[in-house]
């Protein structure tokens, strides 16, 4: 094979032809047009991943989000009911803020109680995604296409006098 001397680099006694990247040094870099549009064809594949891997982030978030919030409330309720006071449904409720409406099921003190016996509070709420990891996820066997989830959180404090 009979190569010109500008593409070849001499290696001890032989040479090694340079004859396949000669080419690439003048052209910018770039191959021989097979790997044109590649990157963009990479991306059309990996972005859908990448969006549903944010969007459960946020989802996720939002998510436990509501789940402290309602653990808190109903935390703050069970309290409330244990101290024997009234209101203990609507004191649950504003405690639950940013998540209406919240539903609450309290089981109070009997009368003449002692520590031994704990009141209870349980408090619900209906998440709804907001990106379409809900909808995605219905497909694969949740509650339905895009249905809520139901959040629930039980406090428990022991009844005083």
């Amino acid at each position: 094979m009979l190569v010109p001397p500008a593409a070849t680099k001499s290696k001890g006694n032989e040479a090694v032809s340079l004859a396949p990247f000669a080419g690439r040094a003048r052209r910018g870099g770039r191959a021989e047009g097979g790997d044109r549009g590649a990157a963009a064809v990479e991306f059309a594949l990996v972005l859908p991943l990448l969006l549903l891997l944010v969007c459960g982030i946020i989802d996720f978030g939002r998510a436990i989000n509501a789940q402290i919030t309602l653990t808190q409330a109903a935390r703050t309720g069970a309290r409330l009911a244990a101290l024997g006071q009234p209101n203990v449904v609507s004191a649950t409720q504003a405690a639950a803020t940013g998540l209406s409406p919240v539903g609450v099921a309290v089981t109070p003190c009997p009368p003449g109680a002692t520590q031994t016996t704990a009141a209870a509070v349980t408090a619900s709420y209906s998440f709804s995604f907001v990106t379409p990891v809900g909808a995605i996820a219905g497909l694969f066997g949740g509650g339905g296409f895009g249905a809520p989830i139901t959040l629930s959180a039980t406090g428990r404090m022991p009844c005083e006098s």
